[in-house]
């Protein structure tokens, strides 16, 4: 993979992963302000389980299977390609199908043991037979990025959105009045049905689009297929572990929240209302700049992959430090655009809910929770998934002690300081591996105290940003979309003065510039 088509494909990615967003937004908008608070909360219960079984199963596969596909075609093994797919895809189509069978027999233990709450009974049922065609994209989805072609895995991801927000808005007046456990249900379906759609369009690309660049011209290099399945469960095995443990982790951290809200005296309204606010109405507004961080370490590992099989380990390292670099500056940028302006951010979305001191706390993780993603796909690429399991488990270890012993007395805001304290230490033990492993050199100087400096001085101008546009005259909703929008301008040009970005190697890595940047010119 070249530089070019690394960073291309990131930004194939990214563009996709926007408009994926935007449409997501409209999606829980809707939601939130057709079943509330209340609803939402009920809904965030879901969703644990089903990322704990989803990303399980689908994780392992698809790195393992983009990885081996990255490598064979490095060494010009065509012929390997597709039959890496093929088997990636029964093995998944296999392992989902006998999951859906154990949890259809333990569903009420779910319900009432896990969840403990059995308004979830019908989401958790309609989720089951969906599984494997779910956990199948995973196949698909790898041989794309093995071969660097992201165009149909970003094109399915808005079909994916487009199919759950039509779904929702078609059925939503029948569910609502079933009740709140069934307009929760509908959710859990139009997520589950959307996700198929994603499948559906992956596989009539994989079976009509030719690739001339890795169609095989001799069966030279060519690998048994018992052997390909043993090379993708030894890659998978650990990763989907991994995935298992963090997302069970993950699962048991977000379910004890409003058990834990209750134990501090709010009643299962007001502790499902605040655990809504924190998990399906804050975070995801967090979230949304992540794309670039999810963009980039769908990206990386097979570009790390292909660098590493080639010995080229100055290639590896300038990708590597191009995406902290990057994810840094993201990061403080949103950090202090979200601390800046959380009320005006969260009454345009979410209008009356009450959302922006939950917003403003958050705030203070962007640069942590965007660093831990690319610092997995990092990890990922570099084949160290026991250590990066490790290092997790710390991590999850924290937040869940901060959420049992602390959010009773101290609520939400205990629980996030501990995001904030468990994730700069799992970054610390994830860069103390990186720089073992690769030989990289920390560069504060650009990751760290360059964009600091311009987040001061962005503290300081976010009040005359916003006041700028009052002679305009405009709705509240517009002002506060122009000033976000001067605000991140302003931010990037900053950032650019001061050298925490470099326009040159940007633009070099995304091909327009023919110029080698000297420093890098050997790699």
């Amino acid at each position: 993979m070249t530089k070019k088509t690394f960073i291309t494909g990131a930004i194939i990615l990214m563009a996709a992963g926007f408009v994926t967003r935007i449409i997501g937004f409209i999606y829980r908008i809707y939601l939130s302000n057709l079943i509330g608070a209340e609803g939402i909360g009920l809904y965030q219960l879901i969703v644990p389980v089903y990322s704990l079984i989803i990303l399980t199963l689908t994780s392992g596969v698809s790195i393992a299977v983009s990885k081996m596909i990255a490598e064979q075609a490095a060494q010009g093994n065509f012929i390997n390609i597709k039959r890496i797919s093929k088997v990636g895809l029964a093995g998944v189509l296999a392992g989902s199908s006998i999951l859906s069978v154990l949890l259809y027999f333990n569903i009420d233990f779910i319900v009432n043991f896990i969840l403990k709450d059995a308004r979830t009974y019908t989401s958790v049922l309609l989720m089951i037979p969906c599984i494997p065609l779910i956990a199948a994209a995973s196949a698909y989805k790898g041989y794309f990025y093995g071969i660097q072609e992201v165009t149909p895995t970003a094109i399915s991801q808005i079909v994916e959105q487009v199919v759950k927000i039509a779904i929702i808005m078609a059925l939503a007046a029948r569910f609502l009045e079933a009740g709140l456990e069934y307009a929760c249900a509908l959710a859990t379906v139009g997520m589950a049905v959307g996700e198929m759609s994603n499948l559906f369009l992956l596989a009539v690309y994989y079976r009509f689009k030719k690739y001339p660049h890795i169609t095989p011209k001799s069966r030279q290099g060519i690998i048994r297929k018992r052997k390909l399945v043993a090379s993708i469960l030894a890659c998978a095995a650990p990763i989907s572990f991994n995935r298992f443990i963090i997302s069970m982790m993950a699962a048991a951290e977000v379910i004890l929240i409003p058990q834990r809200l209750l134990a501090g005296g709010l009643n299962q309204v007001q502790s499902m209302e605040a655990y809504g606010k924190l998990t399906g109405m804050a975070l995801p507004l967090i979230m949304f700049p992540a794309l670039v961080t999810t963009s980039l370490a769908t990206t990386l590992v097979p570009a790390i992959s292909e660098a590493i099989s080639l010995n080229n380990y100055g290639r590896a390292n300038y990708r590597i430090s191009k995406s902290i670099q990057i994810t840094m500056v993201l990061g403080f940028v949103f950090m202090a655009l979200f601390a800046c302006y959380p009320d005006k951010i969260a009454n345009m979305i979410y209008p009356g809910q009450n959302v922006g001191y939950t917003l403003f706390m958050l705030s203070f993780t962007c640069i942590f929770i965007y660093l831990s993603q690319i610092l997995t796909g990092i990890m990922n690429g570099l084949g160290k998934q026991g250590l990066y399991l490790i290092n997790s488990i710390v991590g999850s270890a924290i937040r869940i002690l901060c959420v049992y012993f602390l959010i009773p007395q101290h609520g939400i805001p205990a629980y996030i300081l501990g995001v904030i304290i468990s994730a700069l230490i799992v970054c610390i033990l994830n860069f103390i591996t990186i720089m073992k492993c690769t030989g990289m050199a920390l560069d504060l100087r650009h990751w760290v105290v360059r964009p600091a400096l311009v987040t001061v001085l962005l503290f300081l101008l976010s009040n005359y940003i916003y006041s700028f546009f009052n002679f305009l005259k405009l709705p509240v909703i517009w002002q506060t979309l122009f000033a976000v929008g001067a605000y991140i301008v302003i931010a990037l040009f900053l950032m650019a003065l001061v050298g925490a970005i470099d326009w040159r190697e940007l633009l070099q890595l995304l091909g327009i510039r023919n110029k080698k940047v000297r420093k890098y010119k050997k790699i």
